[in-house]
């Protein structure tokens, strides 16, 4: 008698345990991101996801008061729910003055799936933002780093 209550919990365990391993690959079936992450093909996320809701990033203080432009290229992730999910920075100038802001501000923002998206598959794009202290920027560094885009 003692045996089987032994035996009942490791058996409930094994059992339970399968159950997860089979949940766990279904949903991580469903999360697989297109990658449209390089610079030939950010605009393909336009077939994909149309922006909803664009917050604009803080400018830093600390920046503003040196008047410094510059620039973040992040590769960012948005999911079945349109929603900004995850990211890396790809490229950044000045190297970390801007990073947290754009990240924070990215984090706001929301997409909905295009008519050809019914699948709401999420993707990986890249996404820049500009920080400028005016708009006839003069700066040579920032003009080399943070080239203006065609798109």
């Amino acid at each position: 008698m003692k045996k089987s209550f032994l035996i009942m919990p490791f058996l409930l365990a094994i059992t339970s345990c399968g159950t997860t391993q089979i949940n766990k690959t279904s949903s991580t079936a469903e999360n697989i991101y297109i990658d449209l992450s390089q610079d030939e093909q950010r605009s393909l996320v336009e077939q994909y996801w149309t922006l909803k809701k664009r917050v604009e990033p803080r400018y830093p203080i600390q920046a503003a008061k040196k008047n410094i432009s510059g620039c973040v290229d992040l590769i960012v992730g948005i999911n079945k729910e349109g929603k900004f999910q995850g990211y890396k920075i790809k490229s950044s100038y000045p190297k970390g003055v801007f990073d947290k802001h754009a990240a924070a501000a990215l984090g706001k923002w929301s997409w909905e799936p295009t008519s050809t998206n019914i699948d709401k598959k999420p993707v990986l794009t890249s996404i820049r933002l500009d920080f400028m202290m005016s708009l006839n920027i003069q700066d040579i560094d920032y003009l080399a780093q943070c080239p203006k885009r065609n798109s």
